[in-house]
């Protein structure tokens, strides 16, 4: 009874740490695609970026980011958009509320393997 009880925290710790590194490498990518288009001067609609100068991770962080609401795509190019600010706060809040929920997700487990 006990390895099966070990092996259910270990799966659960290991699930806790895919999750975190998954939310961490979109917000990334999305962050490292922002910094780009503003680098190469893609702030406006008569500036935009070609999406044949991106490569294919950058074209699905365009993908997530045109759902956002971030970045417009017309004519096979893109650029950014006004509503960058509230999504800003909308990632940031979203960063730091996955890693309370797995703190406490954490700290519960670990306060009920303790408790046994």
């Amino acid at each position: 009874m006990l390895a099966g009880r070990g092996f259910a925290t270990a799966a659960v710790l290991v699930l806790i740490a895919l999750a975190c590194s998954a939310v961490a490498r979109r917000l990334e990518r999305e962050r490292r695609l922002i910094a780009a288009l503003r680098a190469r001067g893609a702030v406006d609609a008569a500036h935009a970026l070609p999406l044949d100068a991106l490569g294919e991770a950058e074209r699905d962080a365009v993908d997530d980011l045109r759902a956002a609401g971030v970045v417009a795509v017309a004519r096979d190019r893109c650029h950014l958009t006004p509503a960058l600010a509230p999504f800003r706060r909308k990632r940031i809040r979203l960063a730091l509320t996955s890693a309370i929920a797995a703190i406490l997700l954490a700290a519960g487990l670990v306060a009920l393997i303790l408790a046994r």
